[in-house]
């Protein structure tokens, strides 16, 4: 069964993992979400698949044909700390030291590894329900708590301060939150209201509000710093949006995207069935890349863009697969020396944990 997922304002619940923007979202909901990423709704569900590609993507397929695919080395394989095991791990985030942190929207806990992946430590505190790691200021780690709309700044292990973000007037709508020394980024994207992104200062005062046009799902991705450009994850699209420090927005075409989803994404586009395929779930700009999750069923595939957005390598690690069960769900990444580069991926099943590994970008001949 291809991988598939749902967006439709009928059923809030079975939104993207992003649906931590609803109020009072449950395991049941989280339980829901894992469901239908390994599988695919009853009326999306077909004996026959579409096949014809829009011609961009017929043109992505021929590139990635043809760039080369390197295996990532495995440094580590962890499940948790001492004192806990992960449970659903929906962010990691490499810290400013050498450090890495994973936050678990369904136990609630912040992980602490090391660069090497060995487990440090754990917190827990009930002001962050469902916590989703949004970025750095200095040392201080940012923490999105969706319920409450608050943004919580934790240092050393503890809760220093909080601010109160926007709240979407539609209960059901998304969020995605960055956060870097500069102010917080909030995306909230709402059958109702359609696309925008808001500017928050660390003080808590709202700034410029970027509405974004075209059709709502389009917009459905978490958001990156990447210098002094924000980018805008598509998730359902193989695109890149970009907004710039002056408020100027631009869209990045991902050249060299290949998915098995790509007819069926054209198939939505065209009304031909009702839900979009999940593309993918999460990207990570490192140096002059961008690393971007694929999503394939039962293996692990990132795709390497440089800054044009043309496909540049293919990574690729078989031994993490756990058959049609295994899913990665979210990627950091961090330069490690001259060409290389440190990976960290979490996965929810067939066994949540973190994944690390090392990548030696090959020699230009």
């Amino acid at each position: 069964m291809p991988v598939s997922t749902s967006i439709s304002p009928v059923h809030p619940a079975t939104r993207p993992s992003e649906c931590l923007g609803s109020r009072g979202l449950s395991i049941v909901a989280v339980l829901i979400f894992v469901l239908l990423l390994s599988g695919c709704f009853p009326s999306s569900c077909r004996r026959e698949e579409p096949r014809e590609l829009f011609p961009s993507d017929s043109l992505s397929r021929q590139i990635a044909a043809g760039v080369p695919t390197d295996t990532l080395l495995l440094i580590r394989s962890v499940q948790g700390t001492p004192e806990n095991e992960m449970v659903y791990p929906r962010t990691v985030l490499f810290g400013k030291g050498d450090t890495i942190y994973v936050g678990d929207v369904q136990s609630g806990d912040i992980f602490l590894f090391d660069v090497e992946g060995a487990p440090l430590r754990s917190w827990h505190d009930d002001r962050l329900v469902h916590p989703y790691l949004a970025g750095f200021r200095g040392d201080t780690l940012l923490v999105f708590s969706p319920d409450s709309s608050r943004v919580y700044y934790l240092h050393a292990g503890k809760i220093a301060r909080q601010i109160v973000l926007p709240r979407p007037g539609d209960r059901t709508a998304l969020q995605y939150v960055t956060g870097a020394d500069e102010g917080i980024y909030l995306k909230v994207v709402s059958p109702d209201s359609g696309a925008s992104i808001f500017r928050i200062s660390h003080t808590g005062r709202q700034g410029a509000r970027t509405n974004l046009t075209g059709p709502y799902w389009r917009y459905a991705g978490l958001l990156r710093a990447w210098g002094d450009t924000l980018l805008s994850l598509s998730g359902y699209r193989p695109v890149v949006d970009l907004l710039t420090p002056e408020g100027r927005t631009d869209t990045l075409a991902l050249v060299g995207f290949d998915s098995p989803m790509l007819a069926r994404s054209r198939a939505f586009m065209l009304g031909d069935v009702r839900e979009p395929p999940l593309l993918s779930s999460s990207a990570a700009p490192a140096g002059s890349f961008l690393f971007v999750l694929n999503l394939r069923p039962g293996r692990l595939r990132i795709d390497v863009y440089d800054r044009s957005g043309r496909l540049q390598h293919v990574l690729t690690d078989a031994s993490a697969a756990g058959g049609r069960e295994f899913f990665p769900i979210a990627l950091d990444v961090r330069p490690n020396g001259d060409d290389g580069y440190l990976i960290a991926v979490t996965t929810h099943k067939p066994t949540p944990k973190l994944l690390l590994y090392r990548w030696e970008r090959p020699a230009v001949a």
